[in-house]
């Protein structure tokens, strides 16, 4: 298909150090910088750094349209904090990746808070029951609210990721 790969210079450094086979590590391509656009087509992302789950995590806001409605999604690059991955450490302590992993939780959690970010973007549809929400978007009624849309699922979701790090962090720390 001749995809581009988007991946940041720690997540590439990450794949090259890797013991996984040469011939299933993808040739480096793109690299991903905090705060860099992507232009597809007429949409523009914004990709940020937000590492923990990898040293090199993005996370990307995404401009999204619903009829004439404009809405900004949020897509939380990860779903938990590792110290390895791919046979590669990912920091110095479980302690070190959970506090980065807070932090990037807090920085993201205030960019789409002023980016006016509405939506949550799920990675795994079955932590959010995305799958039943566009299901139930062809059941949707003109003027009802969109099934996806919901700037208070987001930064709940956000406020259990960090929470929950927290939590680990207290306990590790202890």
């Amino acid at each position: 298909y001749k995809a581009h790969l988007l991946v940041s210079e720690a997540d590439w450094h990450g794949i090259e150090i890797s013991p996984d086979p040469a011939e299933l590590k993808p040739k480096k391509d793109m690299v991903a910088t905090d705060g860099m656009k992507l232009t597809l087509g007429d949409t523009t992302l914004t990709i940020y750094l937000t590492p923990g789950h990898t040293p090199g995590t993005i996370s990307v806001l995404v401009p999204l349209k619903d009829g004439n409605q404009t809405h900004l999604g949020a897509v939380w690059g990860g779903i938990n904090p590792n110290l390895y991955g791919h046979g590669v450490r990912n920091g110095p302590t479980f302690e070190a990746v959970l506090k980065t992993w807070s932090a990037s939780a807090t920085r993201f959690m205030d960019i789409a808070n002023k980016a006016g970010s509405d939506t949550y973007l799920t990675i795994h549809p079955f932590y959010d029951n995305a799958l039943e929400k566009i299901h139930a978007v062809t059941y949707r009624k003109p003027g009802d609210p969109h099934p996806l849309v919901s700037k208070d699922n987001l930064m709940r979701f956000l406020t259990i990721i960090k929470e929950c790090t927290d939590a680990q962090l207290a306990r590790v720390s202890s």
